[in-house]
């Protein structure tokens, strides 16, 4: 049945699609709030409002995708700016965003010290809002808020996001816009931290990252480089492990990355559009308690802001001008939709080879 043959059946639309605001009451997650949004397809989500409007938790048929750090939820004022001081509250969770004035590890430019994944995550929405719109018997969810990272003197940038979840589909899509509000040119970096954790990510785990180049960011995962697709047993030891990638698009300059867990017929695909996110980092932590693969599309390197400008990756925005960014989350629920991934991208580079041979020829 449709929609809204399905109605005839319920008193109540929440027995079909539910979208519930929470407020969080203990410990450092008190006064928190978020939404709890769940699906026909099976799936549920959880969407932060206090904090960059993150998804903490993502779940299907009650099976979790993400990794929750040791810290948890965590409110936003116990933010600490300063060098590594954003793990004390990093909640990791399914996505966190890490920006807008610098992604990646802390540093000092121009005389002004910059913390770790910078401000945004610790920031509550604005004008948030959230509505199901009922069109043409196919349902939807939208959720919709702004992040200021803006202070006197400084760079002012704006975050719109947009998160977008059908009736029965088994995924969800997130579309942001980063707009320069200011009168000067600013320098922009953003990162989303998307972290994959048990029981999704296991020793049995399949990870797919198609990549014309693999570079490992340290001289540390230099020595791992032959296994960064492999997922290991966890260890109390490890030391993690950094390495950029250079995706290879499809058709549309979409780039697809995956990690399947076939012990449990269950997976994650994101697609990235590439034309802004022309980065792309995996954090591979093997640890005991802290067992996690990051999945992090970038528009920058992550070493730092004179690094980023020293290399052209780093992206600027003019007084007005905004940067639109695009990723669709997917759950796989079985081998074939993993699999079809890999056989989509693969059909498509072989034709791409014959038409370039015959355009030769």
């Amino acid at each position: 049945m449709n929609y809204n043959d399905e109605k005839k059946y319920v008193g109540n639309r929440n027995q079909l699609f539910q979208i519930k605001k929470v407020k969080l009451q203990e410990g450092k997650a008190r006064g928190v709030t978020m939404l709890e949004v769940a699906n026909r397809s099976g799936m549920q989500f959880d969407v932060n409002a206090d904090r960059g409007m993150d998804i903490p938790f993502l779940s299907f048929n009650g099976e979790n995708f993400g990794y929750i750090s040791p810290c948890g939820v965590t409110a936003p004022e116990y933010f600490d700016d300063r060098e590594l001081g954003f793990l004390k509250s990093f909640t990791a969770g399914f996505l966190t965003t890490c920006g807008l004035k610098i992604a990646g590890a802390p540093c000092e430019y121009e005389g002004k010290a910059y913390g770790l994944h910078g401000n945004v995550s610790h920031i509550p929405a604005a004008e948030f809002r959230y509505e199901l719109v009922e069109t043409d018997g196919s349902p939807y969810i939208e959720i919709q808020g702004s992040m200021l990272d803006a202070e006197i003197f400084q760079d002012k940038l704006t975050l719109k996001r947009n998160i977008r979840c059908c009736y029965r589909e088994k995924e969800f899509t997130i579309t942001d816009r980063v707009t320069n509000e200011g009168y000067k040119k600013a320098r922009h970096m953003i990162l989303y931290h998307c972290n994959i954790g048990y029981p999704i990510l296991s020793p049995a785990s399949e990870v797919y990252i198609p990549s014309a180049k693999v570079t490992p960011r340290t001289e540390h995962a230099k020595k791992g480089l032959k296994e960064w697709y492999k997922t290991q047993q966890a260890d109390p030891d490890y030391e993690e492990m950094c390495y950029y990638h250079k995706l290879i698009p499809d058709g549309n300059n979409h780039g697809h990355v995956a990690v399947y867990n076939p012990e449990r017929n269950l997976g994650i695909e994101m697609e990235i559009d590439l034309v802004a996110l022309d980065h792309f980092v995996q954090w591979k932590m093997m640890g005991a308690g802290e067992y996690v693969m990051g999945l992090e599309p970038a528009n920058t390197t992550i070493d730092g802001i004179e690094d980023a400008i020293k290399n052209g990756s780093m992206k600027y925005l003019e007084p007005g001008e905004s940067a639109e960014y695009r990723i669709t989350f997917r759950i796989l629920e079985g081998r074939e939709d993993f699999e079809n991934i890999k056989k989509r991208l693969n059909d498509e580079i072989e034709n791409n080879r014959k038409e370039n041979e015959n355009n030769k020829e």
